[in-house]
Order: structure tokens, then C-alpha cells, then sequence
């Protein structure tokens, strides 16, 4: 069992496209490693009778939240007549569910050897990303593994998924994830879990920084670049011995000052993605707040039913994570939601482990990756990895005490 939740945890971490689809159902290995630790989540958490409501109320919320949209909407007796597409509600749902994972994860025994392993896991997913670039995109590309059977052999198909810069001709870099972004977000939270291993070892974390900024700058996402600027910050006002940091950024701030003079393609990319970008309209996004900001001032009850099961055209907050729980779930669901994070997080505010959440929830602010699986199962793998380092350190620390 330990080999199959070992295998399981590789799978969703590293090569989460492994597989193939079916009548444009994604057939991955990484699903059946969502549904393995949500199936394990949901006989650990049904042993926790607090915890437990986490579960049991949002399920009373989302049926209460259909039936008095049934009301609100008036959809003259339709079952479900929705905006959003299935392949979208199920994504949307699965996603906000993806929380019980987190139990899943954290019955695992073994969780002292994966603090080696998920290092191994980052070194992985970061060399992929530099043999992309080095030897080519698609020269690379194992289909079946490091993309899904079907896409691997579609020609061009990266740069479909949103991940070319038309303007500059760059195709971000995807590693095993097959979209730039996607992989960013992912690579913060693997990153900087591996930093503050490192930090919690009191060992030197020079070059896994060095090679998380490199492989961030690869992915040229504006919102995993801050993702990745607030938590070196954090590190910065919170840190004991700040000295490694500080001689590593410099490094880093000359080596990009260099690059920034000369005619290359990291340049055009840096000036193209921070400094040549119309960011007034927040690239596109505050017409849609505005939208919604409109909805909810002419129909209140939206705020609180949601648009989940609505029946109206409406532009989807998708990219924004926060508001778009609260646009499609309501309030009453988008707090339960962020009660969870809130709750198992705030452990670990006083130690590094907090350190992949600061840098992912910043990009989130911007990015809705988390609704693009694996995202969302695996914020909840690493939460609940840290959670069992955090918990086996403060035991060593009460022993030696």
C-alpha cells in the first residue's frame, strides 16, 4: 500500500499528464491518484467529527444552492440550465472538493523519505523544463508520459494551450505539464516546499532558489514571477540568516542586468511580459469584475447563491481564483473553502513550510490555474505533506527538549 500511494503521489507531482483521452475525457494516471487520496480523505476526515463539516456543509450548501437557484433563476423546471459548460462544472466542482485530498495525504506513513523524493521530483520537472528549451519543445515529448498520448502527437500543439508569445515567437516552458502556467504554479508550490526543506535542515538552498528563479523566468507568466517575488520577500522580513538570500538575489540581479543589456530572447521576453504590457485593464479581467460588480448590484442574491447553476450568459472570473469562488460558488461556500485553507495553514505560519503557500496564493490572485487539474490536488498533496513534516519536526524539537 505504501508503494501504491508512493507511486500515486510521483505520478500526480511529476508526470501529471501521463495518459491518454478518450472522447476528449483525460484518461491520466494523475486522475486516478485525485480519486485514490479523495477516497483515503474521505474515510480520515469522516474520523474527525470538526473536520468533518468542512465536507458535510458545502454539500448542504451546494444542494441548498441549487434548489433556491431553481427559485432565483426560474428555470421553468429545468434540471440544470448553466452558463458554464459540464467539462467547466465539473472542473469547477472537483476542484473545490479537491480539499479532501488533503487527508488522504496525510494518513501516509512514510512521509520522512518523501522529503527526499519530492526533491528528486523537483530536479525532475526543472531539467525537463531546460532540455525543452535547449533541444526543442517538441523534440522532447514522450507521449503517454510527459504529455497525453493524443496531444503528443498533434502537431504544434503547445503552443494551442495559451503558452505562445506571438509577439516575441516563445513558447513558455510547460516541462511535463503542458501549460505554461499551469506548470509555474506547480513549480511554486514544489520549489519552495523543497526550500524550506532545505531552510528546515539548516542546509544551504543556493542552488534549488537558483534554478526555481531560472525555470519561473522560463514559464514567462507575470503571475508566477510575483507569485515567486512575494515569497522571496517573505523570506527576506522573516528569515534568520538572511545572508545566503541576500548574496543569491544579488547573483541573480547582476546575472539578469547582463542578460537585460544584450540582444536574447530571455530580454525580449522580460521586456515583452513586465514593461511593454497595458496593465490598466488588468489584462482583461477588471471588465469582468465590473460585470459581476453589476450582476450582484442589480440581483444581491447573487452574492450568496452564485452563478453555478445559473441560466444567464456571464463572463467567468476564471482567472482570478479568490472572486471566482465567489462568483461561482456564492459566499457562504467561498468562505467554508477558505476557512479550510486558513485552518490547516495557519500551523504553519511560524515555520518554512508556510513558504510554497505564500508564493502560490500570491499568484493566485491572478492566475486561476487551480481550476486546471492537477493544480488544485496538488496544493492540497503539498499542504498536506508540510503539514506532516511541520508535525514530525515539532515532535523531534519536544524530545530533544
Amino acid at each position: 500500500m505504501i508503494k501504491l500511494k508512493d507511486f500515486f503521489l510521483f505520478i500526480s507531482l511529476t508526470i501529471p499528464k501521463a495518459g491518454i483521452k478518450i472522447s476528449g475525457f483525460p484518461l491520466y494516471l494523475s486522475l486516478l491518484s485525485s480519486v485514490y487520496f479523495f477516497i483515503r480523505g474521505i474515510g480520515s476526515i469522516t474520523k474527525r467529527p470538526r473536520e468533518f463539516l468542512f465536507l458535510i456543509v458545502p454539500i448542504l450548501l451546494l444542494v441548498t444552492t441549487f434548489l433556491l437557484s431553481k427559485i432565483v433563476y426560474n428555470d421553468e423546471g429545468k434540471l440544470i440550465e448553466s452558463d458554464i459548460s459540464k467539462s467547466d462544472l465539473l472542473a469547477y466542482l472537483s476542484s473545490y472538493f479537491a480539499f479532501v485530498c488533503f487527508y488522504g495525504v496525510v494518513t501516509i506513513r512514510n512521509a520522512e523519505k518523501w522529503k527526499n523524493y519530492i526533491i528528486y521530483v523537483f530536479y525532475i520537472i526543472v531539467i525537463y523544463a531546460f532540455i525543452q528549451k535547449i533541444f526543442g519543445d517538441y523534440q522532447v515529448i514522450i507521449p503517454g508520459i510527459t504529455a497525453n498520448f493524443q496531444d503528443a502527437l498533434t502537431p504544434g500543439f503547445l503552443q494551442e494551450k495559451n503558452n505562445m508569445i506571438w509577439s516575441i515567437g516563445y513558447l513558455k516552458a510547460t516541462s511535463t505539464y503542458q501549460n505554461g502556467n499551469v506548470f509555474g504554479v506547480n513549480l511554486l508550490l514544489i520549489g519552495f516546499a523543497v526550500i524550506a526543506l532545505y531552510q528546515a535542515r539548516g542546509k544551504s538552498y543556493i542552488l534549488p532558489l537558483s534554478l526555481l528563479a531560472l525555470a519561473v523566468l522560463l514559464t514567462a507568466s507575470a503571475s508566477v514571477y510575483f507569485g515567486l517575488i512575494i515569497a522571496v520577500l517573505y523570506m527576506l522580513v522573516t528569515g534568520k540568516n538572511r545572508t545566503v538570500l541576500v548574496s543569491t538575489l544579488f547573483i541573480m540581479i547582476v546575472a539578469l542586468v547582463i542578460i537585460g543589456l544584450t540582444d536574447n530572447i530571455i530580454s525580449h521576453m522580460i521586456q515583452e511580459r513586465l514593461f511593454n504590457r497595458d496593465l490598466s485593464d488588468a489584462g482583461g479581467r477588471s471588465e469582468k469584475i465590473m460585470e459581476y460588480v453589476n450582476d450582484v448590484s442589480e440581483k444581491p442574491y447573487i452574492l450568496f447563491v452564485g452563478l453555478l447553476f445559473s441560466n444567464s450568459s456571464f463572463s467567468q472570473v476564471y482567472e482570478i481564483l479568490p472572486l471566482a469562488l465567489l462568483q461561482i460558488f456564492g459566499l457562504p461556500m467561498f468562505i467554508i473553502w477558505l476557512s479550510f485553507f486558513y485552518c490547516k495553514i495557519k500551523p504553519l505560519l511560524k515555520t518554512p513550510y508556510v513558504l510554497p503557500f505564500i508564493a502560490y496564493f500570491s499568484a493566485s490572485i491572478s492566475d486561476g490555474a487551480f481550476w486546471l487539474p492537477p493544480t488544485a490536488t496538488n496544493l492540497c498533496i503539498v499542504l498536506g505533506l508540510c503539514t506532516l513534516w511541520k508535525n514530525t519536526q515539532s515532535k523531534v524539537i519536544k524530545v530533544e527538549g
